[in-house]
């Protein structure tokens, strides 16, 4: 890994941490929904009982991927309204 990239992701860790300290933490998983196609764990995050997932994409940090031919999510609709909201907004990812 370049220098300059390991320092960036260790000073996010960092504050990663911080911002954590003395918080909540729980995650919850579908019963279909488990894992992906490459072996990933999949579910939601909660910090202080607010779904971290909605936050990350409401702020642009993260978009949503759906898979076809699959039962709708828990939170979809939540995370697609987040998603609209930074795209009109044009936050993090959605800046172009």
């Amino acid at each position: 890994m370049l220098p300059k990239l390991k320092n960036h992701i260790l000073k996010k860790r960092k504050r990663l941490l911080k911002i954590l300290s003395g918080k909540e933490i729980s995650f919850e998983q579908e019963d279909n929904y488990k894992v992906d196609k490459f072996g990933r764990t999949l579910g939601h995050v909660f910090v202080d009982g607010v779904n971290l997932n909605i936050e990350l994409v409401r702020n642009g940090l993260a978009r949503v991927v759906l898979y076809e031919k699959r039962a709708k999510i828990k939170y979809q609709d939540e995370l697609l309204v987040a998603e609209k909201i930074a795209k009109e907004m044009k936050l993090g990812v959605w800046k172009k």
